[in-house]
């Protein structure tokens, strides 16, 4: 059994209790507030420091369910605004963070001359060329619409 102590309050983890090892048991607190929302990312900060293999099953839990509190907290009061630009502004930004140039851009699609092609604007991407970027980036296929 765990005790769980309010948030805030010193001593808010629990450590060596039956079962767990050496694992620190963090309460789980909703996210109301800027303050709530910053102190699951300590929490989440001290798990992923000690990383993820190394975690009890109750501290991976632990993190799990932070991160999920923390993502749905981020979308509701900071939602990422990224700014307006062309789907091909958008994949030539894609291509210069992952260090890719158009012949890589190519290959990816089937066919090294495609990449030239498409960046230069003289090709649109077709359904299966954004389905091919959306899945290899792990993006919103609308980006490339």
């Amino acid at each position: 059994m765990v005790a769980v102590v309010p948030p805030g309050k010193e001593g808010s983890q629990r450590e060596g209790t039956a079962g767990f090892s050496s694992a620190k048991i963090y309460p789980v607190w909703p996210l109301r507030t800027e303050d709530d929302y910053l102190r699951a990312i300590e929490v989440v900060d001290q798990l992923a420091i000690k990383g993820e293999d190394s975690l009890a099953e109750a501290e991976q839990d632990q993190l799990d369910i932070f991160s999920a509190l923390i993502e749905v907290y981020e979308n509701m009061y900071h939602p990422m605004v990224l700014p307006k630009v062309s789907p091909l502004e958008f994949l030539q930004k894609l291509l210069e963070f992952s260090g890719m140039n158009e012949s890589d851009l190519g290959r990816l699609l089937g066919e090294r001359s495609l990449g030239h092609k498409i960046l230069k604007g003289e090709r649109q991407l077709s359904k299966a060329h954004i389905r091919t970027l959306s899945d290899y980036f792990k993006v919103d296929a609308s980006a490339f619409l």
